[in-house]
């Protein structure tokens, strides 16, 4: 009889202790599953959608600064170019549907300064008052003539418009400019300032958008065309997230640049020429989180390569023009 209490006080303990214990194993499982799914908000939490976020009717400032010095070997003689550019450019959100942006572009300060061998040295000005310089009249006569661009949201430009505007005004002030003058004129403009320019520099600076939510390590890949002076440059960007502050996202890059077609031949400043190419670019960015707006950006090429031209009547038996490009960019929203 008492071994049979004891018995059945011993099932009854058991019987509180198993339920006790799994009590806590349930306990225990749940806690798991709330740590569990935390973690995989967290996850998608850390994820960050970068993109451009514009408020119509605001006013988005960029100042540019290149430094670009170029070697070149020319008949077994040293050529060495040191060029800097300057430039600052207002950007006007005019309208925004369907994830396309409507943007009025305008140039409000242009500078170019070539510094050659020989200690000579080229420079124009929009800001320089003087009418017969020619080159940096017009430069001042482009100031604040907008165009139009629309853009969307992974920075993609899908339409220049009213380039032309801004050669009007610059024609309409050198009328007395025989045709051919004109015509080089509106040629060195255009090279560098015309509708093919500025959507190269667009596309170049703006490539890194990554087309997904990405987070902070992830790295991602863009490729893009640039077509400068005739000349087209293939371009793969190796972009990561390096960081992301409570106002910034910070990213580095690593671009490769190539000459596509060494093999063909294309028209540049009246004659037949081909590149090959190579090199690297290097970026840091500061990406302001609210708009997607590049903050900064510091960026520093290094090339290599060379250009043939082919045989013609200034250049009978044509000629290969081995060269090096370095320099360095910096891009800021102030």
């Amino acid at each position: 009889m008492i071994r049979d209490i004891l018995v059945s006080t011993n099932i009854k303990e058991m019987f509180k202790f198993n339920i006790y214990q799994t009590a806590k194993i349930n306990a225990m499982k749940r806690i798991l599953t709330i740590l569990f799914i935390a973690l995989l908000c967290n996850t998608c939490y850390s994820q960050n959608k970068i993109e451009l976020n514009l408020t119509k009717g605001k006013v988005y400032n960029q100042k540019m600064s290149m430094v670009m010095a170029i070697k070149q070997a020319v008949n077994n003689m040293d050529v060495n170019i040191n060029m800097t550019i300057n430039g600052s450019t207002a950007f006007t959100v005019t309208d925004y549907k369907a994830g396309v942006y409507d943007i009025n572009v305008a140039y409000t300060a242009l500078s170019v300064k070539t510094d050659m061998q020989g200690g000579q040295s080229i420079s124009f000005d929009s800001e320089k008052a003087d009418e017969k310089d020619v080159v940096s009249t017009s430069l001042g006569l482009m100031k604040n003539k907008p165009f139009h661009m629309k853009m969307n949201r992974q920075g993609k430009v899908l339409e220049i418009t009213n380039v032309n505007q801004l050669f009007t005004s610059v024609f309409e002030k050198f009328s007395h400019l025989a045709p051919e003058e004109k015509q080089k004129l509106q040629g060195q403009i255009e090279q560098s300032f015309g509708e093919k320019a500025f959507r190269n520099n667009m596309e170049n600076m703006m490539s890194f958008y990554p087309q997904k939510p990405v987070g902070k390590g992830s790295t991602w890949t863009m490729k893009n065309n640039i077509v400068s002076a005739n000349v087209e440059m293939q371009m793969e960007n190796n972009y990561k997230l390096d960081e992301v502050t409570a106002t910034q996202y910070l990213i580095s890059g690593i671009s490769k640049m190539s000459s596509p077609n060494t093999d063909t031949y294309v028209e540049v400043n009246g004659m037949s020429a081909k590149t090959a190419i190579t090199g690297d670019v290097t970026a840091n960015m500061k990406i302001d989180k609210k708009t997607g707006w590049i903050d900064e950006a510091i960026s520093s090429m290094s090339l290599k390569g060379s250009v043939s031209i082919k045989g013609n009547d200034k250049l009978p038996d044509g000629i290969t023009i081995p060269m090096e490009i370095s320099g360095k960019a910096t891009i800021s929203a102030n």
